[in-house]
């Protein structure tokens, strides 16, 4: 007979079963799963759970792991893992750790400079090229960097502080302000 869920009577206190329902499941557990790649390991004694491979069974380097987890969350949500750059395409399924380094390069185009330029150059746009909204175009900036922190667990990697750093100093370069050459450099 199977139990229904009853909205009034709470759920079995699994904190109370006997120590050895414990042991009894984590050997079954690990016989049952004994091929899988990796297993889940838990001390009841201190409540700690560990995550590890199994003897002689290969997972894959933690950037396979990043990349394959970065693909799989943009598939999902139904978008594109290959990136036009203008000049060729990137695809993440295939990246190397060699060309990702490359692409945060500082001629990279993720790099400083050419992130920098391009987020510079949406906002010029998106404002009208109108010098007079600096400050809009500084807010909206700082709002999106924030958001992207918050998305992050508060904290952003430190080509993202240089990004912010350079993206500030161009609009400040476009807008004239005293002591900087007017208008973006766009070569």
């Amino acid at each position: 007979m199977v139990d229904k869920i009853s909205p009034v009577r709470p759920a079995k206190d699994a904190t109370k079963q006997p120590q050895e329902f414990y042991a009894k499941t984590a050997v079954e557990v690990n016989e049952k799963h004994s091929s899988n790649k990796d297993h889940v390991s838990v001390d009841h004694d201190s409540g700690i759970t560990t995550y590890g491979k199994l003897a002689g069974v290969e997972i894959g380097s933690a950037y396979q792991l990043l990349m394959q987890m970065v693909v799989k969350t943009l598939t999902d949500q139904g978008l594109p893992t290959l990136i036009s750059t203008g000049e060729t395409d990137i695809n993440l399924e295939t990246l190397t750790p060699e060309s990702a380094t490359e692409l945060v390069s500082e001629d990279g185009y993720f790099g400083v400079e050419k992130t920098s330029q391009r987020i510079v150059d949406f906002a010029i746009n998106a404002f009208g090229n109108d010098p007079a909204k600096l400050t809009q175009m500084k807010d909206a900036i700082e709002k999106g960097f924030q958001e992207a922190a918050d998305a992050f667990g508060g904290k952003l990697p430190d080509i993202s502080h240089q990004t912010y750093a350079a993206v500030m100093e161009k609009l400040d370069n476009f807008a004239g302000e005293p002591g900087e050459k007017k208008g973006v450099d766009h070569g």
